[in-house]
């Protein structure tokens, strides 16, 4: 059964209740059976579940937002679609699927979902975005090497803040205090950063890898 149309003005002035009553008993209708999509109805439910409190949330996807001054505002949109204060926000994820976002009142964008569940995989959470992934380190006791983010998650937006990197040990091998991985920090950026290896390959093939921005 659908939702009874509303109709704005009902009762008007000068008219008799006899005359209107199937339109005002459909916006009462309306009004009662529209707020019980995402909320329990007006007569209420259970103790635990008192009339026009939340059941579930539905957000029309957005295409452009702005701040309002002293409110914050969670909304959804299609990264790299939805528009920001004149902005438009990264594609991250680019799968055209909705996202949640929060917009402060001093003008604070935060995305809150969206991510890669793989190997080599990305995650928003609260406006900050982790990345991960594992690289090969190849042969030779001192071995230098790049891992470029788009190669295989995606950018960072604006900045990449901090790099984690650990060695997997090969079985069977061998290691020692000698053995060491670093980041090469003046080439940490958005896109990327460098790394060196010294140490016994034997011992150490890959790494994995773990990166904070925004």
């Amino acid at each position: 059964m659908s939702i009874p149309t509303y109709t704005l003005g009902y009762p008007p002035d000068g008219a008799s209740l006899g005359q209107t009553k199937s339109t005002i008993r459909n916006n009462l209708d309306g009004t009662f059976e529209t707020l019980a999509v995402d909320h329990v109805n007006n007569n209420g439910g259970t103790a635990s579940q008192p009339a026009g409190y939340h059941t579930i949330i539905h957000e029309v996807p957005q295409t452009s937002v702005n701040t309002v001054t002293g409110y914050n505002q969670v909304f959804s949109g299609v990264p790299g679609t939805l528009v920001v204060n004149s902005t438009t926000t990264s594609s991250i994820p680019s799968n055209s699927d909705q996202q949640l976002y929060s917009l402060t009142g001093a003008g604070v964008l935060s995305q809150l979902t969206g991510h890669s569940a793989s190997s080599n995989g990305y995650q928003w959470l609260g406006g900050t975005l982790f990345q991960w992934g594992m690289q090969a380190i190849g042969s030779g006791s001192s071995v230098t090497g790049r891992v470029d983010f788009s190669s295989f998650n995606v950018n960072f937006p604006n900045n990449c803040f901090a790099i984690s990197l650990t060695l997997i040990s090969k079985t069977g091998g061998t290691s020692s205090s000698d053995d060491t991985l670093c980041v090469t920090g003046s080439t940490v950026s958005a896109t990327g950063f460098n790394w060196i290896f010294n140490g016994n390959s034997g011992s150490f093939t890959n790494f994995y890898w773990t990166a904070i921005g925004n």
